[in-house]
């Protein structure tokens, strides 16, 4: 990492994130799930934030960083601007209502319906553009240098990444005797802070691991290359939230400190979890969020008889019916 790039962030920043977004974030539950506690051998805990506000963590990560940005001066008439493949956007939108500023969200052309329409609800704008995150990336550069908005990346910075450790902040307080946390990996934020967090409040103790679609695994390649990677395409899978064709290096970073593995899986095992999810614990999840339990339910061996507990990231999908 370059010596003039901005560092991870340390416990006490951690700390401050976790009260400067208090009150204004829910605080989601942790739910036990017998049947794929059974299946898998484990002691399930189900970490909701499929039922955080705008649908997702993402929104922890983001209001950190808007209410950061404007307490040191840093937001203009222009607002804030970000580039996302949806629920990042969501929150920038959200958090720019909340702080009371302009917000525009540069999206993929592919972008689901129901991302959009939430976007638009809460007040963003909407600026297409490609179907990989660096495209987005740039188009959104180049705004901020036309309007002078400021920009709020999706996941490699250190406002974000320490909004997200409250995720594991929550499970760690909530669930004292957590063995194994599992985290999505997109562009690696939400893992990031939620190892992050683990470490400083456990020590590593506990387990942190990742999972990606196997389409989609630039994070493993990346731990196996020991450098963040670029994937050569951009990613086909269901799982349109964990599509980045390459970590950050704050996030990458992160994981090779303190996770100990990236677990894969398909569409089919994603599905699958999204359905029983759905069935058996009555919550509706989207792709992205279901990849922990695919994870779970495939590898159960790796998890028998530990206390785990599962991120649903989010739950912006659009319904079966």
């Amino acid at each position: 990492m370059r010596s003039n790039a901005p560092s991870l962030p340390d416990p006490a920043r951690l700390a401050e994130a976790a009260e400067r977004i208090r009150g204004s974030v829910h605080r989601t539950p942790l739910l036990t799930s017998r049947t794929i506690g059974e299946r898998s051998g484990s002691r399930v805990h189900l970490k909701c934030e499929s039922l955080q506000r705008a649908g997702s963590f993402k929104i922890r990560g983001a209001l950190n960083a808007c209410l950061a940005a404007r307490d040191r001066g840093e937001i203009g008439n222009a607002g804030v601007l970000t580039y996302s493949s949806g629920n990042h956007g969501q929150a920038v939108a959200l958090a720019g209502r909340i702080i009371g500023c302009p917000a525009a969200v540069v999206v993929p052309e592919n972008i689901p319906r129901v991302k959009e329409e939430a976007i638009r609800g809460y007040g963003g704008e909407i600026i297409r553009c490609g179907l990989t995150s660096r495209e987005r990336g740039a188009r959104a550069e180049e705004i901020a240098r036309e309007t002078g908005a400021l920009i709020i990346p999706p996941f490699d910075h250190p406002e974000v990444i320490a909004g997200q450790s409250t995720v594991g902040r929550e499970i760690v307080e909530d669930l004292p005797d957590v063995d194994v946390i599992l985290a999505p990996v997109g562009g690696g934020g939400l893992l990031a802070g939620v190892a992050l967090a683990a470490a400083a409040l456990t020590g590593d103790r506990v387990r942190v691991i990742g999972v990606e679609p196997v389409t989609a695994d630039a994070m493993s390649r990346s731990l196996e290359a020991g450098r963040p990677v670029t994937l050569s395409s951009p990613p086909r899978t269901i799982a349109d939230g964990l599509c980045p064709v390459s970590p950050g290096e704050l996030t990458f970073e992160a994981a090779r400190r303190h996770v100990e593995c990236i677990i894969l899986v398909d569409d089919e095992e994603i599905r699958g979890a999204q359905r029983l999810l759905l069935e058996r614990a009555k919550l509706f999840v989207e792709p992205s969020g279901a990849a922990t339990v695919a994870a779970l339910l495939v590898h159960s061996a790796r998890f028998e008889g530990r206390t785990v507990a599962a991120i649903l990231s989010g739950g912006n999908a659009e319904p079966p019916w």
